[in-house]
């Protein structure tokens, strides 16, 4: 095990935030969850795996949580049928069966794409399945989600924790912007990257890459596709709370300023992502202009959008030059993108998933066995029928589970927003998701949107006492 210098500052803000409290770890966890390329301890012994900032921070907050009897509770509440912790709990303890077992009983029986270095060579590489250390990382990273999901839903059940919990998901949405404007100020400057420091993890970086003469943005992630994946999250998420006159002053420009990342991003995956989003959400708008009173945001919403498309269409397409660079960049990123070899490779991946699925009758290959391209293509690789039914119900339960969640209009809009999120990062996910892990940015969104609040909070609303009445709104 070898610590890296990110990880003893890690460990650091860990341990302030232990005697200082939970607000102050999670303003500084949620932070941390943009640090994906980042290591703050190796591990040689299983492949050059990484612990990234995220997973040891979660550790010290879960320990927060379960030594506080009111979180400890509030997490038994989610775990109880039918809830979504008890379908999520199910799930991750059939992947952890599967990456124990399900490799080791089809081994040899069908080929796979290894996520993991093996003795043939390093990178994604065909071989007969067979237990790897890939095995192990992808199962503790959804076992890192699980807990993630339990212990948001835990604080976001209090008042002040939602509160805390919404407000520390903003300040990631500042930060995030700051270190896209790090990354192309950088790249403009030719300066030194300043950004280095934070891109040790033994991974593939692609900070340079371009697209007919723009710098893709990827922040302080690996890549342009993952910097798009967490801010489309932070997109849905405050053009939601916008919508619903939540912190106008802040969630309105960082919207605005997210959905222009994501533009000049030239992600593939960030362009779904965020016209699914678009469109569900202009829908499901129309739909409440239509048949209730709406707040003034929303109408805006469906009656200037479709003007703006068009009016931004027209003007682009009366100025040539614009109009020219804007139709390469679409080519490229999304009409053409299948033919090009990163496209085809992903194709075959998702391809040779969706022949494990049928090699290992329907159970997977294992958490971690095969690498895909796709979000639900990779659950039926790796943890089958079974799996792919659980996992399911969980999502169903998130989306559409009202039962004891936050009926006082503030948490009610912000737990609104966080299953916007969610929903923009599953899109994303299901154009270009490798894994069955969906990334702790997701499952803090997820356990605000589930969070049950405390019965003296129920009972304040009850007697027409808002406990979130001091927030600002």
């Amino acid at each position: 095990m070898e610590i890296e210098a990110i990880g003893f500052i890690t460990i650091a803000l860990a341990v302030i935030g232990w005697f200082v409290g939970p607000s102050f770890a999670i303003y500084v966890f949620v932070s941390s969850t943009l640090l994906s390329a980042a290591a703050a301890i190796l591990l040689p012994s299983l492949g050059s795996a990484n612990i990234q900032p995220a997973h040891l921070l979660l550790g010290f907050l879960a320990l927060s949580a379960i030594t506080s009897g009111p979180a400890l509770r509030a997490i038994g509440n989610s775990l109880a049928f039918p809830n979504g912790g008890f379908w999520l709990l199910l799930t991750a303890a059939y992947a952890v069966l599967a990456a124990a077992f399900l490799p080791r009983i089809f081994a040899g029986a069908t080929y796979v794409f290894a996520i993991s270095r093996t003795d043939v060579g390093s990178g994604v590489v065909a071989l007969p399945l067979a237990p790897t250390s890939g095995n192990i990382t992808q199962t503790v990273y959804f076992l890192g989600d699980l807990v993630c999901f339990l212990v948001f839903c835990a604080y976001a059940g209090k008042p002040r924790g939602l509160i805390t919990v919404v407000q520390a998901v903003l300040a990631a949405a500042v930060i995030n912007l700051v270190f896209a404007l790090i990354d192309l100020v950088v790249y403009w400057t030719g300066l030194g990257d300043p950004l280095t420091i934070i891109r040790n993890a033994d991974y593939r970086m692609l900070e340079d890459a371009t697209v007919v003469g723009f710098k893709r943005i990827v922040g302080s992630f690996p890549e342009a596709s993952t910097f798009a994946y967490f801010t489309v999250g932070f997109f849905a998420f405050c053009t939601k709370l916008w919508l619903s006159g939540i912190h106008k002053r802040v969630t309105g420009p960082l919207a605005l300023l997210s959905l222009c990342a994501l533009v000049f991003s030239t992600s593939s995956t960030g362009y779904a992502a965020t016209l699914g989003f678009v469109v569900a959400l202009f829908v499901v708008s129309l739909g409440q202009v239509l048949t209730r009173p709406v707040p003034r945001p929303v109408l805006v919403l469906v009656t200037v959008t479709p003007l703006l498309v068009a009016a931004g269409a027209i003007g682009l397409r009366l100025y040539q030059p614009v109009w020219i660079v804007v139709q390469d960049m679409i080519d490229q990123t999304v009409l053409n993108k299948l033919s090009s070899g990163s496209g085809v490779e992903r194709t075959r991946w998702n391809e040779q998933a969706m022949t494990n699925f049928a090699d290992t009758q329907g159970f997977g290959a294992g958490v971690g066995g095969t690498r895909a391209s796709s979000f639900p293509i990779a659950v039926l690789g790796n943890i089958g029928a079974p799996g792919a039914v659980l996992y399911g119900i969980f999502l169903l339960q998130l989306f559409f589970g009202r039962m004891n969640r936050w009926r006082a209009p503030f948490p009610a809009a912000c737990q609104s927003a966080a299953r916007w999120a969610c929903f923009a990062q599953l899109v994303g996910a299901s154009i270009a998701g490798s894994f069955i892990d969906l990334g702790l940015p997701f499952f803090v969104f997820a356990g605000l949107a589930c969070a049950r609040p405390e019965p003296v909070a129920v009972a304040a609303v009850a007697a027409h006492r808002d406990p979130l009445a001091a927030s600002p709104a």
